[in-house]
């Protein structure tokens, strides 16, 4: 997993112990790793506070969420996230022919997320790889 770096952090969500947009990046089609360095770079970008157009970054929600959601895309890939205090906490990644199914997916974990912050049932921890990945689990 490559680096997120830039004054906004970014942290990726671990659930059961295993960090879902990893999981995607690793079991992505051979034919389009280079679009998940480009999902990097567009969050590096944003890291940086750097402007993009709506067609590679925009916010996600539907009607008026209490969590912000956001969508980083490339032609075939997608990643999304939410927003947190001063960044970004990526969800998962998915693709362009799976985009309803990875929609329904992210919110679903999202919403798991947000209810596990509720009962203060997260921990963190420090990686070398991204400032800080989430973990929970959450009873299914």
């Amino acid at each position: 997993m490559e680096a997120v770096v830039g004054k906004q952090s970014f942290e990726m969500l671990v659930k059961d112990g295993v960090c879902l947009f990893e999981d995607f990046e690793n079991n992505v089609e051979a034919l389009y790793k280079g679009e998940v360095a480009s999902l990097y770079a567009l969050m590096n970008d944003v890291a940086n506070l750097k402007s993009l157009p709506v067609t590679k970054f925009h916010p996600y929600n539907k009607g008026d969420a209490a969590v912000r959601e956001f969508e980083f895309k490339t032609k075939h890939l997608r990643a999304y996230a939410i927003e947190k205090p001063g960044g970004k906490i990526v969800i998962i990644g998915g693709t362009k022919a799976n985009q309803k199914k990875d929609e329904a997916t992210f919110r679903k974990y999202k919403n798991q997320y947000v209810e596990s912050l509720k009962s203060n049932y997260y921990d963190t921890r420090k990686t070398t790889q991204v400032s800080r990945i989430l973990d929970y689990t959450h009873p299914e």
